[in-house]
């Protein structure tokens, strides 16, 4: 009795994750997800334990890299590591696991079309619950389901309907698997074979061929531990200097990874370390910066002195929740990069200086998971620069699920991207999200490679974010409607 309570949905939350990188045994997110709703929605015993215990396996599994930070890098004891990631699990099983025990709410009891109109509800519930991942808590939009399409045919549906309308699918498919199960179990064997047909390795590919600029990735691989101790600053800076002399001569863009060095853009330091670069080429790098007396972690254009300032920041890794009472409990806490202003939501695509009218989008680490942040800075950009930081992942799967997530931006908004972190994964992504060249995880090495140049905007980057998420509300609003109605006539 036990095992049914706790242990089997804590397993069928954990193998949801296993659909996603460096794991991709996809179909385990439609058996994840049509456990869940069969539950839910057509079991009245334990409903609550289960999706607690669910969401403990999903949650749990899915941001487990958070440990690695706190306990690594925060040099904290792993008990207490294990207490502050187990309460961030508990907060986000409250915040979007929770609201789908509406699902228990049947509306369509007396209805004529039930299991379409049950479908399209419990599907509806799902992908707002998903958008509520953009904005709850600052925004946890992570372990998308949508993000599983990736390198199959139905990733051609990002261009027009985002991941969301990869995820909606999979909703669907999952609700239709939980009320067979139900009804008639050959049933949903069938539409679980049909699930691979939405996996069938994608053929659809836009030829692109024309390399308008190249460009220059440096991943330098430094010690997080040691990055901010005394005497550690030379050896950063040596690396990045043997590394830069290492680029090509034809380089129109040598890029640094997010804030890799331990001192402020206004400080003297950073003002040696930039007469060392050629400015012939456009460089552009991360940097800590000061500005109204606020710290902001900074994208920066050292040829055009252009700045962009992140606008998401990782909780817990840059800001922090209840500073007061946290500082000086972790050392974590206590480092520069744990009090950082969030950038305005308004600013403008970047320049380059050596290019006219050719703009960029430009994204930090974080900004990448948020979707519509990514579109609205492509509305006028022809590339994007995608600058992180993944050391703060260690070991975990998050640099593969941040590569990933890279990927879907690219081909949502028909835009290449180019990506550098300091340790891997550095890429070339095309806008067909295929990873044109990388650095592997742990590399110290640099990227000499070439990108195309796009103008023409995709459907989803238009009109398409809002589409799914409207449609669901459609679909909610009518099923309260209809069940208003059919108990008026009964």
């Amino acid at each position: 009795m036990l095992t049914k309570k706790y242990v089997v949905p804590f397993l069928f939350g954990f193998l949801g994750i296993l659909s996603f990188a460096p794991f991709s045994i996809k179909p385990l997110i439609f058996l994840s997800y049509a456990y869940l709703i069969k539950e839910l929605a057509y079991k009245n015993n334990s409903s609550i334990k289960k999706l607690v215990f669910w969401s403990l396996g999903h949650w749990g599994f899915g941001m487990s890299w958070i440990i690695v930070s706190v306990y690594y890098y925060g040099n904290t004891n792993i008990y207490l590591s294990l207490i502050i990631f187990f309460i961030l699990v508990l907060i986000l099983t409250a915040v979007f696991s929770m609201p789908l025990l509406v699902m228990k709410i049947r509306l369509f009891n007396r209805f004529k079309y039930e299991r379409v109109g049950e479908i399209l509800y419990i599907s509806s519930l799902l992908i707002l619950s998903e958008w509520s991942m953009y904005y709850l808590l600052n925004g946890v939009p992570w372990i998308i389901p949508g993000i599983i399409f990736l390198d199959t045919i139905t990733q051609n549906l990002y261009p027009i309907l985002g991941v969301a309308g990869g995820s909606f699918i999979i909703y669907f498919l999952s609700a239709l698997m939980a009320i067979s199960w139900i009804k008639n179990k050959r049933l949903s064997y069938a539409f679980f074979i049909l699930t691979f047909i939405t996996l069938l390795p994608n053929t659809l590919y836009k030829n692109q061929t024309i390399e308008d600029i190249n460009v220059s990735i440096i991943q330098p691989a430094s010690d997080p531990f040691l990055k901010y101790s005394n005497g550690y600053k030379k050896i950063i800076e040596t690396n990045l200097l043997k590394l830069y002399r290492n680029r090509s001569k034809e380089s129109h863009i040598v890029i640094f990874p997010e804030a890799e060095l331990p001192y402020a853009l206004e400080s003297k330091e950073f003002n040696e370390f930039s007469r060392k670069l050629d400015h012939s080429q456009e460089i552009l790098t991360g940097a800590w910066h000061f500005e109204d007396g606020r710290l902001f972690n900074s994208l920066v254009n050292l040829n055009t002195s252009e700045i962009y300032n992140k606008q998401h920041l990782v909780p817990f890794g840059e800001y922090i929740p209840f500073i007061s009472s946290l500082r000086g409990l972790i050392a974590f806490f206590d480092m520069p990069m744990s009090n950082v202003s969030h950038g305005s939501t308004k600013q403008n695509v970047m320049k380059l200086n050596s290019f006219d009218n050719i703009k960029f989008a430009p994204l930090i680490c974080y900004d990448i998971a948020f979707g519509n942040t990514v579109r609205k800075s492509n509305i006028s950009s022809n590339f994007m620069i995608n600058i992180s930081n993944d050391t703060w992942f260690g070991s975990s799967i998050g640099p593969y699920h941040h590569l990933d997530i890279a990927r879907v931006r690219a081909i949502e908004n028909n835009k290449w991207i180019v990506r550098s972190t300091n340790d891997g994964f550095s890429a070339i992504i095309d806008n067909n999200g295929t990873i044109v060249t990388k650095i592997e995880k742990g590399e110290s090495s640099i990227l000499n490679g070439s990108i195309s140049l796009l103008k023409e905007r995709s459907f989803y980057n238009i009109y398409g974010y809002l589409i799914p998420y409207l449609f669901a509300l459609i679909v909610i609003l009518f099923s309260v409607i209809i069940n208003l109605c059919t108990k008026r006539l009964a």
